[in-house]
C-alpha cells in the first residue's frame, strides 16, 4: 500500500465544483496533487495562476499513461463520468468520482463491479455523509434517541444554479439521497411517487416533489428546486421519543426537540382517543442545540479518500453505495417521466 505524502494524484476537471477538489488536495501533506487536465484555456489560466505548483495537460492521456500517479479525480459533468472513471480503472488507478457515479444506474453497477476486479478504490463524492452534523445526527439514531423513526422530509432549494446538463432531481437530489443511505443504511426504498415541472427549459425539470416508502414504516418527502425565492437546506426527522431538524444553513445545525404524543390510561369523559382506555396527550420537552466540533467536510472526505487507499478499506461512498444512489434517482426520474406522458 503507498505510504503517507506518497500518493501521487491527478484531477480531470476544473470547472463549477473542480476548484474546491484542487484547493482541498493541494493543501494536504498526505498526497500531491500533481496534474490537472482541464479542455477549456480559460479554466487552465485559472489554475496555473492559482495553483502554481499543479501540472496543466488538455486531455486525460497523459496522466492515464503516467504510472507513478496512482489515483484520478474526476470532477467533470456526470455525462463523462462513466467514460472517465472506467479509463481509469482500466488505466489502474484509484478513483474519487463527484456525485452521482454515473448517469444511469447500468453504468455505475459496471465501473463498481469493474473497481472490485481490480481490487482498486472507488468512492463517490457524497460530501454530505463526511459533514460532522450528519454524522451526529446518525449517532443519535443508533443511540436510540428518537425512538422509531416515522418519517422525514428534505428541502434542498434556492434561486440557481440553474444546469443545463441535468435536471433539478440528478443534480441537488443525491445530496440527500446519500445522507438517507447512510442514516438508515440497512433498508431501501420500496416504492414512490415524483412529480415535477419543467419551467425554465424544456425537459428538464426545475422543481421535484418525491415520496419514497422505505419500508413499512419509514416514509421520505424530498422537495428539490432551483426555482425557488429561500436557500433552504433542511431535514427534518420525526420520531416516536424525539425529532430532530438538520438545518445546514444555521449557525447551530443540529436541533433536537424533545415534543411528541404518548398514549395514556384514561376512564370516563375524559378519553378523547379511538384506543379504548388510552387518551392521547402531547409533550413538550426541551429543544437541544448540541455543540458539535466542525470540520471542513471536504477535509473529511479527502482524508477517508486517502485513508482507503493507503488501508484498501471500502470507502463509506463506495461504489456499492454510488449503485444504490443512482438507481434511487433513475427510479424517482422513471416516475417524473411517467408522469410527462400522462
Amino acid at each position: 500500500m503507498p505510504t503517507k505524502a506518497s500518493i501521487k494524484i491527478a484531477q480531470l476537471g476544473c470547472g463549477y465544483w473542480g476548484p474546491n477538489l484542487t484547493r482541498c488536495f493541494n493543501t494536504s501533506d498526505r498526497c500531491t496533487l500533481s496534474d490537472l487536465v482541464e479542455p477549456d484555456p480559460k479554466r487552465r489560466q485559472f489554475v496555473a495562476k492559482n495553483f502554481p505548483n499543479v501540472s496543466l495537460h488538455e486531455s486525460p492521456q497523459p496522466v492515464l499513461e503516467d504510472k507513478s500517479v496512482q489515483a484520478i479525480i474526476v470532477s467533470t459533468p456526470v455525462s463523462t463520468h462513466y467514460k472517465l472513471v472506467k479509463d481509469a480503472l482500466n488505466a489502474g488507478k484509484h478513483v474519487f468520482v463527484e456525485k452521482p457515479l454515473a448517469s444511469s444506474y447500468n453504468e455505475a453497477r459496471e465501473l463498481a463491479d469493474l473497481a472490485a476486479a481490480k481490487s482498486l478504490i472507488l468512492m463517490v463524492g457524497h460530501t454530505f455523509v463526511y459533514n460532522d452534523a450528519v454524522r451526529y445526527l446518525k449517532k443519535l439514531l443508533e443511540q436510540g434517541e428518537l425512538g422509531e423513526v416515522f418519517y422525514t422530509y428534505n428541502q434542498r432549494l434556492n434561486l440557481g444554479q440553474v444546469r443545463k446538463d441535468v435536471n433539478v432531481w440528478w443534480n441537488l437530489a443525491p445530496h440527500d439521497i446519500s445522507i438517507l443511505l447512510f442514516l438508515f443504511p440497512d433498508i431501501l426504498p420500496t416504492s414512490g411517487t415524483a412529480s415535477g415541472r419543467d419551467v425554465l427549459q424544456t425537459g428538464l425539470e426545475d422543481v421535484v416533489f418525491a415520496n419514497l416508502q422505505w419500508n413499512s414504516q419509514l416514509s421520505t418527502h424530498l422537495h428539490m428546486s432551483w426555482l425557488d425565492p429561500n436557500k433552504v437546506r433542511r431535514m427534518t426527522i420525526v420520531g416516536q421519543k424525539k425529532m430532530v431538524i438538520y438545518d445546514d444553513m444555521a449557525q447551530d445545525k443540529i436541533a433536537i426537540i424533545d415534543k411528541g404524543y404518548e398514549t395514556v390510561p384514561t376512564i370516563g369523559s375524559e378519553m378523547h382517543f379511538d384506543t379504548p382506555g388510552q387518551t392521547l396527550v402531547q409533550r413538550h420537552g426541551d429543544i437541544t442545540l448540541p455543540h458539535i466540533q466542525y470540520r471542513e467536510p471536504l477535509k473529511n472526505e479527502r482524508d477517508h479518500f486517502l485513508d482507503c487507499i493507503e488501508t484498501g478499506d471500502t470507502p463509506i461512498s463506495g461504489g456499492e453505495n454510488g449503485c444504490q444512489v443512482v438507481r434511487i434517482l433513475e427510479d424517482v426520474q422513471t416516475q417524473l417521466d411517467k408522469n410527462k406522458k400522462s
